[in-house]
C-alpha cells in the first residue's frame, strides 16, 4: 500500500500521521503542520522530505536505507531494529531522544549536547556510545577527524 494525497487523510488525526502495520510500501508526502510521524513496522525504504513542525519520527522495523535532512524541530528520532541504515543525517540540536539500536551504522554523527536518551546498541560501531561517554569521548573523536579531513583532504 501507498500513501497518496487521494488517500493521505486516513492516516491524519490532528497533527498526527499514524501508520504503523499497514505494510506501506511508498509515502509520497507528508503535509505541512504535522508534529508527529508514526510509521513503524512497514515495508518503507525512504521517507519523503519532513515539515519543518515535525517533532517526532517513529520509523523503526522497516527497510530504511537512509533518512531525509531532519527538522531542526525534532526532539524524538526512533529508527530502530532492522533498518538497514548504515548512517545518520545531521542530529538537530532540539534532538532529546535517539533509539536507532539494531541497524547497520558504522558511525554517528554529533550528538546534541541535551540528549537525554541514546540507545544505539547491535550496529556496527568502531566503539560503545553511551549517554555516559558520548560528550566526552564521541564528540571529540568526530571533532578530531573533521580537522583531520580539512588538513588531509
Amino acid at each position: 500500500m501507498q500513501i497518496t494525497k487521494e488517500n493521505i487523510d486516513t492516516f491524519i488525526k490532528g497533527t498526527i500521521m499514524n501508520c504503523e502495520f499497514m505494510d506501506i510500501t511508498k509515502i509520497d508526502f507528508i503535509p505541512k503542520g504535522i508534529t508527529r510521524l508514526c510509521c513503524n513496522d512497514n515495508l518503507l525504504t525512504s521517507l519523503p522530505k519532513l515539515p519543518e513542525s515535525l517533532i517526532r519520527l517513529y520509523c523503526g522495523s522497516n527497510q530504511l536505507t537512509e533518512l531525509p535532512k531532519l527538522p531542526e524541530s525534532l526532539m524524538y528520532l526512533n529508527c530502530y531494529d532492522n533498518n538497514n541504515l548504515t548512517e545518520l543525517p545531521k542530529l538537530p540540536e532540539s534532538l532529546k531522544d535517539l533509539d536507532c539500536y539494531n541497524n547497520n551504522l558504522t558511525e554517528l554523527p554529533k550528538l546534541p549536547e541535551n540528549l537525554v536518551y541514546l540507545n544505539c546498541d547491535n550496529n556496527n560501531l568502531p566503539y560503545k556510545v553511551t549517554l555516559d561517554n558520548y560528550k566526552e569521548k564521541h564528540n571529540k573523536f568526530i571533532k578530531r577527524k573533521e580537522i583531520l579531513s580539512k588538513i588531509c583532504g
